[in-house]
């Protein structure tokens, strides 16, 4: 089962292929968050615009532990990136459970030893599953399966060719929900602040550019927190001590059209390659900048 759900050439596994199986990729941007990393950040536009060669690390549920843990893990096995590029989930920054979302995913991959480490650090069963596959079967259940046969078959899954270097979108027909919640008071921990900072550290110690940003939100991330300008500053803050750019996108007029949202908390793809293109020329421009100033 796990040999045919590395088979896949396109879609999430291929993306973890490229991750855990490959060897020295060679991307010069990384970017780093949640699933709103994942379907915010279209590398094709971004290469256009900025010449780069890029690719979306940006994986469901991911809580700050876990991005360092994916960046960690690829820069041991692939050719360090120049750039992250991390998005910072300001409304999630109050929750200090290390949640590895859909884990039996990392399943097929944990022949890599020191991806197997870093995840047995998060949830010490990892050990179990890869030496008990008794203990590891019972999660895989048949939706495993049919990706393992989609692999052996060649035959690409519903979503898997709606992903390109990592971007994940949702079919142009497919719809979320748009609702306004009752927003919450939240603030950062000192566990999320710590791996916030183990990530600075990680990307200067390694010769790593990090520029931190908070993608759009429907409605400006009001219906999340009740709080959010004090949570914006803490992070402007954050940047301003460690020399590293923050972007807020959140009360950007040019991204307050509800049609360009899939829902709350995600853009669909034209709302995605709006973002990316405002993005990506910024980006840019502040690349150009340095490049001048280091002259």
């Amino acid at each position: 089962m796990y040999a045919g759900i590395k088979k896949n050439k396109q879609g999430i596994f291929n993306k973890y292929n490229e991750l855990f199986l490959k060897e020295s990729n060679t991307y010069d941007v990384l970017f780093l968050g949640s699933s709103r990393a994942e379907m915010h950040f279209e590398p094709k536009t971004f290469d256009s615009i900025t010449h780069l060669n890029s690719f979306n690390l940006g994986v469901s549920g991911a809580s700050l532990r876990v991005n360092y843990t994916l960046l960690k893990t690829y820069c041991h096995q692939h050719q360090k990136p120049k750039h992250v590029i991390l998005n910072i989930d300001y409304f999630s920054l109050k929750s200090d459970i290390d949640m590895l979302n859909d884990f039996p995913r990392y399943f097929p991959y944990l022949k890599n030893k020191y991806l197997r480490t870093e995840l047995n650090n998060i949830d010490s069963r990892f050990n179990s599953f890869y030496y008990n596959p008794f203990h590891s079967l019972p999660f895989t259940q048949i939706e495993y399966l049919s990706t393992s046969l989609h692999g052996w078959l060649d035959i690409p899954g519903k979503y898997d060719t709606l992903m390109y270097k990592g971007f994940q979108t949702a079919a142009a027909n497919e719809r979320g929900q748009l609702s306004e919640g009752t927003p919450i008071y939240s603030f950062i921990s000192k566990k999320n602040r710590n791996y916030l900072d183990s990530i600075i550290a990680f990307s200067k110690n390694n010769h790593i550019s990090l520029t931190l940003v908070t993608t759009p939100i429907y409605g400006g991330g009001y219906h999340q927190v009740i709080n959010k300008p004090n949570l914006v500053n803490q992070l402007h803050n954050v940047a301003f001590i460690n020399h590293i750019p923050y972007f807020d996108y959140t009360d950007s007029l040019k991204f307050s059209d509800s049609t360009l949202f899939f829902d709350n908390e995600h853009l669909n793809f034209v709302g995605a390659k709006k973002f990316s293109t405002s993005f990506s020329g910024v980006f840019h421009n502040i690349m150009a900048q340095n490049t001048l100033f280091n002259k």
